[in-house]
């Protein structure tokens, strides 16, 4: 059953089956159904046209192949819905982040290095910079994100 496909090519790689663009509908559908060789080979054809489809998902030996096969068509039809909004920067993983660089930097017994002066400083290097970026006063971004990190620590 893998192999249906390749069986198809010739020695260059090139298929040897052409597969017609058009809709494939049934005329007769109201008379009674007689098989003729021709409806035979279109029955056989669109087979081949869901194994091939098959066959390019790497489908082929799965046992519920039909099932996983309209799974994998109904996620290309019908994607998954994306988040409304822009990304958010700030995450709790980047706001504990910043709260140790800042607790670094702060020394209790100094008043002179307060947390103001941690952010300040911190607002002039990377990454911080970048995360700031476009901020009217960077400083007082990363004081705001460094006092809800806090926050959250205390709950």
């Amino acid at each position: 059953m893998t192999d249906l496909v390749d069986m198809n090519r010739d020695e260059n790689g090139k298929s040897l089956i052409q597969f017609s663009r058009e809709p494939i509908c049934n005329a007769q559908a109201n008379s009674a159904i007689e098989y003729s060789t021709e409806q035979f080979a279109l029955r056989e054809l669109e087979n081949l046209k869901l194994r091939a489809l098959a066959h390019a998902f790497g489908l082929d030996d799965e046992p519920n192949m039909w099932f996983y096969l309209a799974l994998k068509l109904a996620q290309l039809h019908y994607p998954e819905p994306k988040k409304a909004g822009r990304k958010l920067k700030w995450d709790q993983q980047i706001r504990l982040l910043l709260l140790s660089a800042v607790d670094r930097m702060v020394d209790p017994s100094d008043s002179t290095n307060g947390v103001n002066r941690a952010c300040k400083n911190l607002a002039k290097i990377q990454p911080w910079q970048l995360l700031v970026a476009g901020v009217e006063n960077p400083s007082e971004a990363l004081r705001a994100q460094y006092y809800i990190a806090k926050d959250k620590i205390k709950k």
